[in-house]
């Protein structure tokens, strides 16, 4: 019933918004507006007047929720924790708090275009949807058509219960740039070539993090590398960054030659990673990839000062990242040694240290580091200080889903939980709360099998 009344709120949460605009005051400078003249709006997204409580609170509530009880509740949804529905419920409640908070604020007021605007109502219906599929699969409808599609809305549920966090963080980027009234304009290319190229590599640390502690079963049971999975994603990738770097029609520029080259040689190294990486061969092309990237990044034109400085550190931190890699795969990794190495968690460690520096080094963020007289050497600390951070984060959750699922990473096959009879979740109970309360490791784990604690 809790669940079935939150429901009924956040869909009264997305029709609010109308009747919200309406009631707004149209003083440019009298509260919140969306009814203000363009024209305030010719260099910035975004009013100079304070931010105001009620906005933080906003923005603090935003964060909380999608960067703590959401990512917590997913790794409880996906080891069936009696918690899940009730941190899960906690972070909705919150969500819809802060919704509201968000329309409700006065001081500063905010282009009424901007992304962050436009991707809520994504969130909020992806939400919406969360909500009624958990509902949904907790009535326990197997009979006639429900026992035909049960298993679609488990697999949905489950799917965008992972992507929520990640949808999240999407939307907590897009909100702190609103607020400040950055990449806006002009700024808007560049800026957009920071957060998704930084965000991209943070991403190919958690997934490198994720692969090293966590994702054996799965690599094992296709019979595929990391590297086969990560050529492929660099060729993809490389396509991309080819044929979209450059608007067609237009003159070209330094830039562009830069960036599509860049595209056109991951396209190619990619290739041959996908090669070499074939019938679960180990391959060091990934991370050439990622070095000849950093090589290209230290080289590359700076229009700001300072800009040099800090994307020099990001260069650096590309090809330290790349350097572990490679040492890792030729020396460190070894086949048959079960335990995980120090050295193979400092990959992913300068990958995420890379991309949040590189998110750090926009333009409009350069300018206001140089207007504070802020030394970039301090700047760049503060920077590392978060990715040491997430790289924190990202561990203690994995440690709590391991911990809960009963995983053992201690007897392994090169590197990878050894798994008799895999099989993975088709149970229409999956992501259900168990009822009792004493609950054993086999009921709380994955189903991935048992794991094998004979050494062979």
């Amino acid at each position: 019933m809790q669940a079935a009344k939150y429901l009924t709120i956040l869909a009264l949460a997305a029709q609010v918004q109308p009747s919200l605009q309406q009631d707004e005051p149209d003083e440019s400078h009298a509260g919140h507006s969306h009814d203000l003249d363009p024209a305030i709006f010719a260099s910035s997204a975004a009013t100079d007047e304070p931010i105001g409580s009620i906005m933080t609170l906003h923005l603090t509530t935003m964060i909380i929720t999608f960067g703590f009880i959401y990512p917590i509740g997913m790794v409880l949804g996906l080891v069936r924790s009696r918690w899940h529905v009730p941190v899960q419920t906690l972070g909705s409640l919150l969500f819809v708090l802060g919704f509201f908070l968000a329309h409700a604020h006065s001081g500063r007021n905010y282009e009424p275009h901007t992304a962050h605007r436009g991707f809520a109502w994504f969130v909020v219906w992806s939400l919406v949807a969360q909500v009624a599929m958990g509902i949904y699969l907790k009535l326990h409808l197997e009979r006639g058509i429900h026992g035909r599609i049960r298993r679609l809305f488990v697999f949905a549920h489950k799917c965008l219960g992972v992507l929520i966090p990640v949808i999240g963080y999407t939307q907590i980027v897009l909100g702190v740039i609103a607020v400040v009234g950055f990449c806006y304009g002009e700024e808007t290319g560049q800026c957009l070539a920071h957060f998704i190229m930084g965000s991209s590599f943070v991403g190919y640390g958690i997934i490198m993090l994720l692969s090293l502690r966590v994702g054996g079963p799965w690599l094992l049971k296709r019979k595929r590398s990391q590297e086969w999975y990560d050529s492929w994603t660099i060729t993809a990738w490389g396509i991309v960054n080819t044929f979209t770097e450059h608007r067609w029609g237009s003159n070209w520029n330094p830039t562009d030659f830069q960036h599509t080259s860049m595209g056109i040689i991951w396209v190619a190294a990619g290739m041959v990673g996908i090669w070499t990486s074939r019938h679960e061969q180990r391959s060091v092309v990934p991370a050439i990839v990622i070095a000849l990237t950093a090589a290209a990044f230290q080289g590359h034109a700076q229009h700001v000062a300072n800009s040099g400085h800090i994307h020099s550190f990001f260069g650096y931190m590309l090809m330290a990242g790349a350097l572990s890699r490679i040492i890792e795969i030729c020396f460190v990794w070894k086949k048959g040694v079960f335990k995980i190495s120090p050295w193979q968690y400092m990959p992913p460690m300068f990958l995420m240290m890379a991309g949040v520096t590189f998110m750090g080094a926009t333009e409009e963020q350069l300018m206001l580091l140089a207007e504070m007289g802020i030394d970039p050497s301090a700047y760049i600390n503060i920077l590392l200080s978060f990715a040491f951070f997430i790289f924190f984060y990202v561990n203690i959750l994995l440690s709590m889903w391991e911990r809960l699922s009963g995983y053992n990473n201690d007897h392994s096959t090169e590197g990878y939980t050894e798994v008799e009879n895999v099989e993975l979740h088709d149970n229409p109970d999956f992501l259900e709360d168990e009822e009792e309360d004493n609950f054993t490791k086999e009921q709380n784990g994955m189903q991935l099998g048992s794991i094998s604690h004979d050494e062979r």
